[in-house]
C-alpha cells in the first residue's frame, strides 16, 4: 500500500470514529460508555468490535481494490458524513454558539447578576445564600468531588453527594470494577462558577442553588495493565466541561444533588428566583386554591354520587366543572396543580430524593414514571427542564371510588433513556428539546395539601423521539 493509500484509509477510519462517537458525561460521575478512544482494545463494547470490522473491511477495499477500492472508501466515507453530520451540523452550531457564543455568556453574565441581587436578601436570613460563600461552597464541592471519584473514594463520597445521586455514581463505579478500570480525572486548575439559580423557601430540606461550572480536567480510563483508554473521538486526555450543578443543604452546608450537562442544564437560566419563602407567589396562590377547594368538598365520609347528578353531556372538562360546583377538588385548576407540582416532583426525582414524587403518584406510578416499561430498574428516563404546554381532562369517574380523571400533559423538555450502570444514551437526546404527552390517571385519595394523585401512567414505551 502506497503512502498516499495508506493516510487515505486512515482519514477514513478515524473519520468514521468521530462519526459513531457516542455522547457521554464527563468529569465525576460519568459512565463507561464514552470510553474507548485511539482504538483502543476493550474501550468500545460491542458497538466498538462492529467498528473494528469495518475498518478492517475498508482497509481491505483499499489493498485489494486499487483505484476502485479508495472510491468506494471515499464514497461511504462521504455519504456517512453527509447522513450523521452535515443534516443536524447547523442544530450542533446553533446549541454550541448559545452555550459558548457570546449571546450565551451575556445570559448567564445577566441571570448571575439578578441571583446575586436576590441572594443578598436571602443571606439576611441564612448567610450560607450570600454569592461569596455559594461560590467558595461551590469551587471546593467540585474539586473535593473530583477527587474523590479518582481516588474512587466512596465514603468520601458519601459526604459530598446526595444519596440518590449516589446510587446512580455507585453503579456507574461498579460497572468500571467489572471491566477492570479506573476512571481517572484530575482536575487543570481551578473551576469558574456563576452563581444561577436560588430557591430559598426557609426548609433546608427544600433550599436550593444553582451554579454553572466550567473547568478543564484530564480525563482518562486506566485499565488493569495501567493502558490509558480515552473517550472516543478525542485525539487527548483533556476536556472542557460545562455543567449546571444543583446544591442542596445537609447539616448545614452544600452538597451535591444533580449534575446536567451544557444544553440540558440550560433551563436553570429562566427558572424562578425565590429569594424568601413568602416570595414564591405562585406556590402560594396553588396552596390557597387547594386549601379552598378542600373547604368546599363534599362532608367527609359522603360520596359524590349522593350529592351531584353524575349524567353528563358534552366534554369530561365540562363535567368536571359542572361537579366542581358541589365539590371543589374536581376545579381544573386544582387538576392543573397537581400536574404542575407532578412534573416538578418528576425532574427532580430523576437525580434527587423521590420522596416529593411519591407524595403526589403511587409507588407503581413513579417507578413508571422513573423507568418505564423497566421491571429491573436497569434504565432510567431523564427529564430536563420539563415546561407544561398544555393540560386536558380526558375521561371523568367520579362515581368511582375513589373518583378518577384522566388527564393528558403535553409537555416540551429535554427526554432521553439511559442505562444506568455505563450512562449510555439509549434513545432520545440530552441536547435536543422535543414534545411529549403524558397519560396519568388521578384518583382522589390524597391527603388535604395534594388531594389528587398519579395512580398509573400510560406513557408510549420504546424508542424516544
Amino acid at each position: 500500500m502506497t503512502r498516499r493509500r495508506a493516510a487515505i484509509v486512515l482519514l477514513a477510519a478515524l473519520a468514521l470514529a468521530l462519526i459513531l462517537a457516542p455522547a457521554a458525561l464527563a468529569a465525576a460521575g460519568g459512565g463507561s460508555a464514552g470510553f474507548g478512544g485511539g482504538f483502543h482494545g476493550g474501550g468500545g463494547g460491542g458497538r466498538g468490535a462492529g467498528l473494528y470490522i469495518l475498518i478492517q473491511i475498508l482497509i481491505r477495499i483499499a489493498i485489494f481494490g486499487h483505484g476502485l477500492g479508495l472510491l468506494i472508501i471515499l464514497g461511504v466515507v462521504l455519504l456517512a458524513v453527509l447522513y450523521a453530520k452535515v443534516a443536524p451540523a447547523a442544530q450542533r452550531w446553533r446549541q454550541a454558539q448559545e452555550q459558548a457564543g457570546r449571546a450565551a455568556r451575556r445570559q448567564v453574565a445577566h441571570r448571575s447578576r439578578r441571583v446575586e441581587l436576590a441572594a443578598a436578601e436571602a443571606a439576611e436570613d441564612d448567610p450560607a445564600f450570600a454569592p461569596e460563600n455559594v461560590r467558595a461552597a461551590a469551587e471546593r464541592l467540585f474539586t473535593d468531588v473530583q477527587a474523590a471519584w479518582d481516588a474512587e473514594n466512596r465514603t468520601r463520597l458519601r459526604g459530598l453527594v446526595a444519596p440518590a445521586l449516589l446510587e446512580e455514581w455507585e453503579r456507574r463505579l461498579d460497572d468500571y470494577q467489572r471491566k477492570g478500570w479506573r476512571n481517572r480525572v484530575q482536575p487543570l486548575g481551578p473551576p469558574a462558577v456563576e452563581y444561577v439559580g436560588l430557591t430559598h423557601r426557609g426548609d433546608p430540606e427544600q433550599d436550593r442553588v444553582v451554579v454553572r461550572i466550567e473547568a478543564r480536567l484530564r480525563d482518562y480510563v486506566e485499565d488493569q495493565l495501567g493502558n490509558r483508554i480515552k473517550r472516543v473521538g478525542r485525539l487527548g486526555e483533556e476536556v472542557r466541561v460545562r455543567e449546571f450543578w444543583t446544591l442542596g443543604k445537609r447539616a448545614g452546608r452544600w452538597i451535591l444533588l444533580s449534575i446536567e450537562q451544557g444544553a440540558e442544564g440550560k433551563h436553570a437560566l429562566e427558572e424562578q428566583i425565590v429569594a424568601t419563602p413568602w416570595s414564591d407567589e405562585r406556590a402560594l396562590r396553588d396552596e390557597a386554591l387547594v386549601e379552598r377547594a378542600v373547604a368546599d368538598a363534599v362532608p367527609e365520609g359522603t360520596r359524590v354520587a349522593e350529592v351531584a347528578d353524575l349524567q353528563f353531556d358534552g366534554s369530561a372538562r365540562a363535567a368536571a366543572l359542572d361537579l366542581s360546583l358541589a365539590d371543589g377538588r374536581f376545579a381544573p385548576d386544582v387538576l392543573e396543580v397537581a400536574a404542575r407540582r407532578a412534573v416538578a416532583a418528576w425532574a427532580e426525582a430523576v437525580d434527587g430524593d423521590d420522596s416529593p414524587l411519591l407524595a403526589i403518584a403511587t409507588p407503581g406510578a413513579a417507578r413508571e414514571l422513573l423507568h418505564p416499561g423497566d421491571p429491573s430498574a436497569q434504565t432510567r428516563l431523564v427529564v430536563r427542564g420539563p415546561v407544561i404546554k398544555e393540560i386536558r381532562i380526558a375521561a371523568l369517574d367520579a362515581a368511582a371510588q375513589p373518583p378518577a380523571m384522566t388527564i393528558e400533559v403535553e409537555l416540551a423538555g429535554r427526554r432521553y433513556l439511559e442505562d444506568r450502570n455505563t450512562a449510555a444514551v439509549v434513545s432520545g437526546s440530552q441536547s435536543r428539546t422535543t414534545s411529549f404527552t403524558e397519560h396519568w390517571t388521578l384518583t382522589l385519595d390524597g391527603d388535604p395539601a395534594q388531594p389528587w394523585r398519579i395512580a398509573s401512567v400510560r406513557s408510549p414505551v420504546g424508542r424516544l423521539a
